[in-house]
């Protein structure tokens, strides 16, 4: 801050003046005639951009901007575009007009945060927070995306393109947990983006989707739920980029695929990228106005698209049909030499897989979505067509986990019933915990067990793809009806389990 007494004494003119700071961290004040200035002296001979004031290393100088008539401090004259400085009590003379240096304090060289204050938290971690809906965009009829901020603040910066997260919901009182992909990037860390299909009941005995139909249904803007368990996943090409890339994507499955395109159009990536999804029609396209953008503006991005329908009266140009080999070597003439990444139902990542091995695609380049893709669980195919790829074949794998000594007596037993025809494969689940015990077969799984014992352990997707419903297995062996993707070497090393896809061998204790 500085404060002038000044006079004019051709005019006989007596003001007081100041040099506020007019926005955060302002250090330079332009003094003339003409009204732009900050300091404005109204005299014929002061130069309409007479000179400046600068504040630097903890001073201020006078510099005279090339001035018609002249500066002068303390009767020195001032040579054009060199400082003088300035210090208390000091007059400065712009022509005819005195300046005497009333008041003389520091500048306030600090600038508050522009940052919103939804970015000023810590970064997302997987502790269980609470988020608020923010936004919510109708991307398709039957698609929207959802828009969360955390509450207290939280930078969803650290998740990798592809992951999905755990989102918890009460319905009717009971809470309800189901895994979703995320379809925002980390480099826009504001807030987090869950692009969500409406689910009908695909046949009478199939029920709709129950969490997705209610997020269309109930959520509104400024309703809080909670994201449990942070990101998870290992569907992404991050870390360690390839350089050339084929993503390919069906109904819903584009969520993921979206979340890769926006990492990589956001931070220039040096990846070529070729972007191969399939609609049911045109009007099923989820983000086709921002795919459009983005094949624009990106040179090294290609965006294909096919339709399996078209309604009556409206125009496609683009390709028809399924993902055939012919439009997968159209789409991608040097196919062999890019990383594939697929999503979509299991039916069609299976297509997709035996039509690249056919092609001799090298499969050590082949990844796919390993929950069963989009579906988030509860999507039921996204046309009729897709019904005949909703077959799956599950693998069981034995693995033995290492005694724990010491464990908790039990003194509750529930039992059930065993499988008489499979005498074989009686078991006995102890749920140390919850001092409960309960007699199974390898046809159940531990959760089914649990539930059947009245022993709370998290769950979502019942697929083995969540991790929702990791226990620690103390004692005994599990074999699993599909391969534990979630569960890392430490999990393992350290005896976890993942309770919707591991069956019990044997006498099982289960930390529960």
């Amino acid at each position: 801050m500085m404060k002038f007494k000044s006079v004019n004494f051709q005019q006989q003119v007596f003001n007081e003046y100041a040099l506020p700071q007019k926005y955060p961290g302002q250090t330079e004040w332009i003094i003339g005639r003409c009204d732009t200035c900050d300091l404005i002296l109204d005299s014929p001979v002061v130069s309409s951009v007479h000179g400046r004031i600068h504040f630097t290393e903890g001073e201020y100088y006078f510099v005279d901007l090339g001035s018609r008539n002249g500066s002068f401090v303390n009767g020195k004259d001032v040579q054009p575009n060199q400082r003088e400085l300035l210090q208390l009590g000091d007059l400065l003379q712009l022509a005819e007009t005195y300046l005497h240096i009333e008041e003389l304090e520091p500048v306030d060289l600090s600038v508050p945060s522009i940052m919103p204050s939804h970015l000023q938290g810590s970064t997302w971690t997987a502790e269980e927070i609470t988020v608020r809906c923010c936004r919510i965009i109708q991307e398709t009829s039957d698609v929207r995306t959802f828009y969360f901020v955390a509450e207290p603040a939280v930078r969803f910066d650290h998740y990798l393109p592809g992951q999905f997260t755990n989102l918890a919901v009460e319905i009717d009182g009971q809470q309800v947990i189901r895994p979703y992909s995320i379809s925002s990037s980390p480099t826009c860390p504001g807030s987090l983006a869950l692009t969500i299909k409406r689910v009908p009941s695909s046949t009478p005995d199939v029920p709709p989707g129950l969490v997705s139909n209610w997020l269309h249904d109930s959520l509104i803007v400024g309703d809080r739920q909670k994201l449990l368990g942070g990101p998870l996943g290992s569907f992404t090409f991050l870390p360690d980029a390839p350089s050339r890339l084929l993503l390919i994507s069906a109904g819903s499955g584009i969520t993921p695929m979206m979340s890769m395109a926006r990492w990589a159009y956001d931070s220039f990536a040096d990846i070529d990228i070729v972007f191969l999804h399939s609609a049911c029609t045109p009007e099923d396209i989820p983000f086709y106005d921002e795919l459009l953008l983005i094949d624009k503006h990106m040179p090294n991005f290609q965006l294909e698209i096919t339709v399996t329908r078209q309604r009556p009266g409206v125009s496609w140009a683009g390709h028809k049909g399924r993902i055939s080999p012919a439009m997968l070597q159209l789409a991608a003439p040097d196919l062999h030499e890019r990383s594939v990444f697929v999503c979509g139902t299991d039916g069609f990542m299976q297509e997709i897989c035996s039509t690249l091995e056919k092609l001799n695609f090298p499969m050590d380049n082949y990844h796919q979505e390993s929950f069963g893709g989009f579906r988030a669980f509860e999507e039921a195919p996204d046309s009729a067509e897709d019904d005949v790829w909703a077959e799956e074949s599950a693998q069981q794998e034995h693995v033995p986990i290492q005694q724990d000594q010491g464990q908790t007596q039990i003194v509750t037993s529930n039992s059930s019933s065993l499988n008489e025809n499979q005498p074989d494969s009686a078991s006995v689940v102890t749920f140390t915990k919850s001092q409960k015990e309960i007699a199974g077969d390898r046809d159940r799984s531990i959760l089914e067990l649990a539930e059947e014992a009245r022993v709370s352990i998290p769950k979502a997707c019942r697929m083995g793809a969540c991790g929702t419903c990791k226990v620690k297995v103390a004692q005994g062996s599990v074999e699993y009806k599909a391969a534990p993707t979630n569960l890392t070497s430490a999990d393992k090393e350290a005896g976890y389990t993942l309770a919707c896809i591991a069956a019990p061998v044997g006498r099982v204790a289960v930390e529960a």
